[in-house]
């Protein structure tokens, strides 16, 4: 297995466990769907995921050096 594949599985899963458990705790005893605004934090928090990923690949691609072919 690729190490992309291996970090891909991961994310998926722990984005997965973490938008469930937010859906989770916005359900309230006794109600089948949760809040109106649990789905608004659970949007937040994976834009949030969404920007830090952003900018860790993004500084990370700035410490690369460019490879040139000769």
């Amino acid at each position: 297995m690729s190490f992309n594949y291996v970090v891909r599985s991961v994310g998926y899963s722990l984005g997965g466990a973490i938008g469930g458990l937010d859906l989770a705790t916005g359900t309230g005893p006794g109600h089948l769907f949760p809040n109106d605004s649990t789905y608004t934090t659970a949007a937040l928090v994976g834009i949030g995921a969404m920007a830090i990923t952003t900018l860790t690949s993004l500084a990370l691609a700035r410490r690369r050096p460019s490879e040139t072919n000769p």
